[in-house]
């Protein structure tokens, strides 16, 4: 076992307890004393939820770095990481489902402090260390117009709440370890209020072999946050990140495969370099590494006590390379693909708030967004393998992309008048897909250079598969009603407006291009029939409260059009990605969260979800697939998931599960996946004055206890029908692990 992050946090905790520091009491750590709930619904609206930091510090996994794994615990969010790590795999999507929903196109579901930073393909799926947030906020049902932003934000949006900069000086070290060489170091660092100016700044590592197959995974990140208060009218927030992942991938099972999970759970890619040509299965060529850097601003601005002017800038930089095997029956075919990323996105929001009176408060802002793809790809290069070794063979895609730029001016009020409480509001959005001129010409490789800039400049542009910019203009309307019988309970309706698209007729034109122009089809006239997808949502709810314990029974329904499905279209003679289907999707959900008595408290999540297209689909000029009524890929109709932590002394013991009813890879539904349960087993010890620091907090996590044989993630798309060719993948999830961990809080 690698000890220098460990021998790193020893040292880091003398040189610290050689001058004790004053300490504000860290919340993060200190959670199960703090007498909060793990959910609190302060400034949350409907059925969304806010985890607070006691959640964060109970329910995130050892890795400390996805918020993912801490909103798993929500009603109807289906997310199962294929490793212990919690890591996003693959590098094309987010493996996560709200309500049924996957997200779309190029669109990420998190958003830090409000701001829209993620973006999918890509790295950056791990930003921050989750010692570095206060809380994250659950937006699933009801969507504020100022919460609804980004590429997409069809199924929601997961909102991170920073930890600022505290104004006492202070330091935090943790250290894990565990199962398959599995260790992290995480260090932070708070200056204190340094006359108007607070700073913090942390680092973290992580490594892990994988727990199957060969492979590894490092994670690099470092956070520095400034706060700058000069006044009670001024606040200034600035905070940079810098992360690497570099990882290899875990092998995609195919449906006959994922039906013997008995003989194929451990399978992934070969150890051994092939020695045969086209010979494509070697975990070293299936890999991605991106380095991404972001910064985000907020300054706000109380010229009065009733008027706040808030504007948040945000950027986000993110390059590197996806590595994966392209199989194929025939072995002629089969390559190895680089998919190169370089791209960014920035913007800002900029709002003012007026309070009238508490029965009307007002707010008028404005959103600007550009981001620069993949999504659709604009660099993939084929590698072919002669004698064990990659030699180039040009570009599967090779492109010129422009910005996609998403703007918005939006306008809410708000209030509570009597027994009710209201939220209403509307943005007008611009969404404009950025121009493409492809270079790639079907089979032809069109270049000889490995350099993307040098390939560009040596190859003509297709006008086949070059098409222009397309803008959507959308009127986006949000409303939250609420009525408080008693303090204690109150019933709620709520609607929102959200909006997605995916990016797929492009890739999938470049693929069939010789097709395509044989039936005199340009990708232009494709493209001027796409159209963008809407899903109008509705929660109806009731809250109460029973002593500590919340109650939150719900009902949902979202109506979606213009969802894209691969159909056949008769007026061109050809299979593509449309803008055609009509979806449905609604359910049922029962929370409940909070202390029973001094020492249990519970957090319990259940869940019935149906989402489905309305229609059956033309698969060719004479065939249909029958999808009217079926259940979308990796969506269960049924879920429950409970944790229940027992406080003794200075003793914690949470055991939580989580159950998955069964699912379909396909939208045929003829590819079933078994259900399956996770068990997991958290303890914790805390001790005060442990090598000097203020607090300490001794941590033994137990995962998938019984070694159960699952499916975490189908990879399969929404809109592709099996009978188009294209075919799902499973990935088979984590089995046992056993991880230890100390945390100082100085």
């Amino acid at each position: 076992m690698k000890l220098s992050p460990l021998v790193l946090s020893l040292a880091a905790c003398a040189v610290l307890t050689a001058d004790p520091l004053g300490i504000e009491r860290i919340i993060v750590s200190d959670a199960a004393d703090d007498g909060t709930s793990m959910i609190s619904d302060s400034n949350i609206s409907g059925s969304n939820q806010t985890f607070s930091a006691k959640s964060i510090a109970t329910l995130s996994t050892q890795a400390n770095m996805n918020p993912y794994s801490v909103i798993a615990y929500s009603p109807s969010v289906n997310f199962t990481p294929v490793d212990q790590a919690g890591s996003n795999e693959p590098s094309y999507h987010d493996p996560i489902r709200i309500r049924g929903k996957s997200q779309s196109g190029p669109g990420g579901v998190y958003m830090i402090d409000g701001m829209p930073i993620s973006s999918n393909p890509g790295g950056g799926k791990q930003l921050l260390d989750m010692e570095n947030v206060s809380s994250i906020d659950l937006l699933k049902g009801y969507l504020p117009a100022d919460k609804n932003l980004g590429f997409s934000s069809l199924i929601g949006k997961v909102d991170m709440n920073l930890l600022s900069a505290r104004s006492r000086a202070g330091a935090e070290v943790s250290q894990s370890f565990g199962s398959d060489d599995f260790m992290r170091t995480f260090v932070r660092l708070d200056s204190g209020k340094i006359g108007d100016v607070a700073i913090f700044g942390s680092f973290s590592h992580l490594s892990s072999d994988k727990n199957k197959g060969s492979g590894d995974l490092t994670r690099l990140n470092g956070t520095l946050g400034l706060t700058y208060t000069p006044n009670n009218a001024f606040k200034a927030k600035i905070t940079a990140i810098r992360n690497s992942d570099d990882h290899h991938n875990y092998y995609n099972l195919s449906y006959d495969e994922a039906k013997d999970l008995g003989s194929n759970f451990t399978k992934d890619f070969a150890t051994a370099k092939p020695t045969v040509s086209n010979d494509v299965d070697y975990y070293d060529w299936n890999k991605q590494h991106f380095l991404t850097t972001a910064l985000l601003g907020e300054f706000e601005y109380r010229p009065t006590s009733s008027d706040t002017l808030t504007i948040k800038p945000y950027y986000k930089k993110d390059e590197g390379d996806y590595w994966f095997s392209k199989f194929d029956t025939a072995a002629a075919k089969q390559r190895v693909m680089d998919w190169r990323m370089e791209h960014d996105l920035y913007g800002a929001t900029a709002a003012y708030d007026h309070e009238f009176s508490e029965a009307l408060k007002a707010e008028i802002g404005y959103w600007y967004h550009k981001q620069l793809p993949p999504g659709p790809p604009s660099d993939q290069i084929k590698y072919k393998v002669v004698n064990g070794n990659l030699v180039f063979d040009g570009y599967a895609v090779l492109s010129d992309n422009d910005y996609h730029i998403l703007q918005a001016p939006f306008a809410q009020i708000s209030g509570t008048l009597d027994h009710f409480n209201y939220v209403a509001g509307a943005q007008l959005q611009s969404f404009k897909l950025g121009a493409l001129e492809s270079h790639t010409f079907g089979n032809q490789t069109g270049a000889a250079n490995p350099d993307y800039n040098a390939a560009i400049d040596s190859t003509a542009i297709d006008p086949w598969a070059s098409v222009d910019a397309k803008t959507f203009h959308t009127f986006i309307p949000s409303l939250y009603l609420g009525y408080a019988f008693t303090p204690s309970t109150t019933a709620y309706i709520d609607y929102s407006r959200t909006y997605g698209f995916d990016v797929n007729l492009f890739p999938t034109y470049i693929s069939n291009r010789d097709t395509f122009k044989a039936k005199n089809v340009t990708l232009q006239q494709l493209w001027d029939k796409l159209d963008l997808e809407l899903s109008d949502n509705i929660d109806v709810g009731v809250k109460t409260t029973i002593g500590g314990l919340t109650l939150n029974p719900s009902l949902f329904v979202s109506f979606v059009q213009n969802k894209q499905a691969n159909i056949y279209d008769p007026s061109f003679g050809v299979n593509y990605p449309a803008n055609v289907g009509d979806a449905l999707g609604y359910g049922a959900e029962f929370s409940a969260y909070g202390p029973i008595n001094e020492q249990l408290e519970l957090l319990l999540g259940l869940s019935y979800n149906r989402y489905q297209f309305t229609q059956d689909f033309k698969s060719g000029a004479t065939t249909t697939v029958d999808t009217d009524g079926k259940q979308l890929p990796d969506a269960p109709k049924y879920m429950a998931k409970a944790a229940l932590s027992y406080h003794i002394g200075d003793w914690t013991l949470t055991p939580s599960a989580r159950y998955s009813s069964s699912r379909y890879g396909d939208v045929a539904n003829t590819q079933k996946v078994d259900a399956y349960t996770l068990v997991d087993f958290d303890l914790t010890y805390r001790m005060a004055q442990f090598m000097s620091s203020r607090n300490a907090l001794f941590r033994l996590t137990a995962t998938n206890l019984t070694n159960e044989k699952y499916i975490s993630t189908i990879n399969a798309a929404d809109n592709f029908l099996a009978a188009t060719g294209t075919a799902s993948t499973y990935q088979s999830g984590a089995p046992f692990g056993l991880f230890g961990s100390i945390n100082l809080k100085f």
